[in-house]
């Protein structure tokens, strides 16, 4: 039998404290049943259903664990590259507090939900850089997308397609000899400046990668903020930013992947991560380990049994 707990100085108090206390009660009893000139016959019965249930609750309180049985448990990982559009429009406030923030709380959800995951980050907005390589380190991936915002990138403008392939081509190395599972976790307003090309498309149906895209923003659109004001044009118009839905459900058909949407009155984040989650991964770790259950239960059950039994019991005093 093995124990979950050890015996510690707490258990050696209970029963120090359990024996003090029946020592003063043994003793107060005969010494009533002296003077009433009886006895207490009954006193050792109950002492020996006190010492057995005290003794059971003791045991049960330590947790017993007994029945060993061996139990496979397999590790499945998927690489995972998460696409960030940090173009000026994921500073629009349609979004609270903006866009961007709200995709950064997003992805930080989401990559806690990834234990056996390899993520990476790739930054775009008309170009693409990879922030983040694949990596295990979630501490590390959370620090980089804290720092992220829309200035970090030299150019304006958004392409999308040149970022998912950016991921394609990272994804599907041909010194990957692992076999992982593929996925690209992309987070966009879906303002694409040009559409992609059908090889994209087709290269990554062929290859087995996921797709999920995550549409940031409203189709009403709001204002974008710079240096304290809306943003302008050239012409001295206000910009206002809009998701293009269509984009983009158009991209998560063509790729045949999953479209999500992300704003203040619908957050479908965790029914994505529920999904990647659920898809099928590469076996990447196999061990068989020896689970062992806690049976307290038994003893805790036997105790209350003769506690009742205890209670039912009574010490006659007095003699007719």
């Amino acid at each position: 039998m093995n124990w979950n707990y050890p015996f510690e100085s707490t258990e050696y108090f209970f029963i120090f404290l359990f024996i003090l206390a029946y020592i003063s009660f043994i003793y107060r009893t005969i010494r009533v049943a002296r003077q009433l000139n009886t006895t207490a016959r009954t006193l050792i019965l109950k002492l020996f259903l006190r010492t057995i249930y005290f003794a059971l609750l003791i045991v049960s309180l330590l947790g017993p664990s007994f029945g060993e049985a061996d139990q496979a448990i397999q590790s499945k990982g998927k690489d995972i590259y998460v696409l960030v559009d940090l173009s000026k429009s994921m500073d629009a406030t349609d979004v609270t507090p903006t866009r961007l923030e709200k995709v950064k709380f997003e992805i930080n959800h989401f990559v806690q939900n990834q234990h056996a995951n390899r993520i990476g980050l790739i930054v775009f907005s008309n170009e693409a850089f990879v922030q983040v390589p694949l990596t295990y380190d979630a501490a590390a991936l959370e620090l980089f997308i804290q720092s992220l915002q829309t200035e970090l990138l030299p150019t304006s403008g958004t392409n999308i397609c040149g970022a998912t392939e950016l991921a394609y081509k990272k994804l599907v190395d041909g010194n990957d000899r692992s076999g992982r599972s593929k996925m690209i976790v992309i987070f966009t307003d879906g303002e694409n400046k040009s559409d992609c090309y059908r090889s994209l498309y087709n290269n990554i149906r062929r290859f087995g990668v996921g797709v999920y895209i995550a549409a940031v923003g409203t189709k009403n659109g709001s204002s974008i903020p710079s240096e304290g004001k809306p943003l302008k044009d050239e012409k001295d118009n206000l910009v206002i930013s809009k998701l293009d839905d269509d984009f983009l459900q158009t991209m998560a058909t063509s790729t045949k992947g999953s479209y999500y949407e992300l704003n203040n009155e619908k957050n479908e984040v965790n029914r994505m991560i529920s999904e990647i989650n659920n898809a099928d991964g590469t076996l990447v770790d196999s061990r068989t380990v020896t689970v062992v259950s806690n049976k307290y239960y038994y003893f805790l059950g036997a105790a209350l049994f003769l506690l009742i039994l205890d209670v039912l019991i009574t010490i006659g005093t007095f003699r007719l």
